[in-house]
């Protein structure tokens, strides 16, 4: 009797336990915690006609997912801002600045998960959320508009002059575009199934004979340019996809 599926399986087992203990760490910071979701509840009511809201991030450019529990709903509505968190939290100046950037109707969320995740991930410090939110409560040009156990929100008490734009939901339904090289490549792929379909049936009905041995030879090398062609549009609709 054979050892090797009783190995796979316990080689299989090992790996699931090793993958369970690895990802283990993730989740301080991307469990939903019911503080942050009623802080976006906060956001999503008061989100007339847009809203910006600024989030924290180590990397503003190259990080730009939020570890909140964000999207829910009113997509059109609500821009979210990856915003630099000072390693410092006594550094608040560089955020006060942000808001005033972001327009009208903007607000700054300090949450549980973000400040997990940066310091998981960045290496802030334990305290340095208490800390922050302590000095951005000092902070004369801001108000806590919400607070809870797992997150605070901030405005400004002078909202900047003008208004926030309007909401730009885009063109309804999927959008489909289109090259000269997809019609090409749809055409050769249509070529291609046919094609390929009726050597099929011909290989299917009997054995062949000479001459439709001949003919399945000259449909393989027939199709080779059909295939190159599908495949080549196929890497120009990547490359130029937007």
């Amino acid at each position: 009797m054979s050892l090797a599926p009783l190995a796979a399986l316990m080689a299989g087992l090992v790996l699931v336990g090793g993958f369970l203990v690895a990802r283990w760490g993730n989740e301080p910071f991307e469990r939903v915690r019911p503080g942050e979701v009623a802080a976006m509840e906060y956001v999503y009511a008061h989100d007339d006609p847009t809203v910006r809201l600024l989030w924290l991030s180590d990397d503003p450019v190259g990080k730009v997912t939020p570890a909140l529990p964000w999207g829910a709903r009113d997509m059109e509505k609500v821009r979210y801002v990856p915003t630099l968190a000072p390693a410092d939290p006594v550094l608040v100046s560089g955020l006060v600045k942000a808001l005033r950037d972001a327009g009208p109707q903007s607000y700054l969320m300090v949450s549980r998960g973000q400040s997990t995740s940066l310091q998981l991930d960045a290496g802030y410090a334990r305290t340095w959320e208490q800390r922050l939110l302590r000095h951005l409560d000092d902070r004369g040009e801001l108000k806590k508009v919400f607070a809870n156990d797992d997150a605070a929100l901030y405005s400004l008490r002078e909202q900047p002059d003008g208004r926030a734009p309007e909401a730009d939901p885009g063109p309804v339904g999927p959008r489909v575009t289109w090259t000269p090289w997809s019609v090409v490549g749809a055409l050769a792929a249509v070529a291609l199934v046919l094609l390929l379909t009726a050597c099929l049936v011909r290989v299917a009905a009997a054995a062949p004979s000479v001459r439709q041995q001949r003919w399945l030879q000259g449909s393989f090398w027939f199709s080779l340019p059909l295939l190159a062609v599908l495949l080549v549009s196929l890497v120009q609709r990547f490359v130029t996809m937007a």
